[in-house]
């Protein structure tokens, strides 16, 4: 009888160190990496959305195991309290702190409701120029990505210029938070420093998402991320 308890006790442990990393993830993660500011948020135990993209996944040791092309990829985490690091398998490291969920002012009806979730993953901005004259060209894109709860975060900007003499590359500083809150055609954004913007919804698609937004009479849209 002892034995078969102490078996089933071991068991039991077992069972509990399996499943508590990745119950311990379950929420949603400001992250910074090479590529700027994104979202990850695990919704269940099954379900994670990383820069608005949504994968199934599973936990074996210190590894999240997410369906690839040939097989499941490894994306090896460490946990510590609020902080969250993961190695992607390409050797790419993003490292991530447990967000507090806040809500936009004003209508929490509208702020916790379907509007908001209809605005959801990154978008992004380009402008460029170029001149045949001197050989120049100049581009630059900035993203923002919103998480389909009234949190969103800027995730920087990326520039290059090319002449004759060669292509540079800029980057511009990312991670600046904010909230926003979809309301009829306009979607209002307040950022974390007090700036505020309010943007016009562009295209919505027949289930609702919204895909593309104008602001101060430039495109932002899901399709310029691409």
């Amino acid at each position: 009888m002892g034995k078969y308890l102490l078996l089933a006790v071991g068991c039991m442990l077992s069972a509990w160190a399996w499943a508590a990393p990745g119950k311990n993830l379950i929420g949603r993660w400001d992250c910074q990496g090479n590529e700027g500011a994104t979202l990850l948020e695990f919704r269940n135990a099954g379900s994670l959305i990383y820069d608005g993209e949504e994968n199934s996944y599973r936990i074996q040791g210190n590894a999240i195991l997410i369906p690839g092309l040939s097989g499941e990829d490894a994306y090896r985490f460490k946990l510590q309290g609020q902080k969250l690091t993961v190695t992607f398998p390409e050797g790419e490291i993003i490292r991530c702190q447990r967000a507090v969920r806040r809500a936009p002012s004003g209508d929490n009806q509208t702020a916790a409701g379907g509007g908001n979730a209809h605005l959801r993953g990154r978008f992004c901005q380009w402008s460029g120029s170029s001149s045949s004259y001197s050989g120049t060209s100049y581009s630059r894109t900035a993203a923002i990505l919103f998480d389909g709860q009234g949190n969103a975060m800027y995730g920087g900007s990326e520039s290059s210029f090319s002449s004759n003499e060669g292509l540079t590359y800029g980057s511009g500083g990312g991670g600046a938070r904010g909230v926003y809150q979809v309301r009829g055609k306009e979607v209002r954004i307040r950022m974390e420093d007090g700036s505020q913007v309010v943007a016009t919804i562009n295209m919505r698609q027949n289930d609702g998402r919204i895909t593309e937004l104008m602001v101060n009479g430039k495109l932002w849209a899901t399709g310029l991320c691409e």
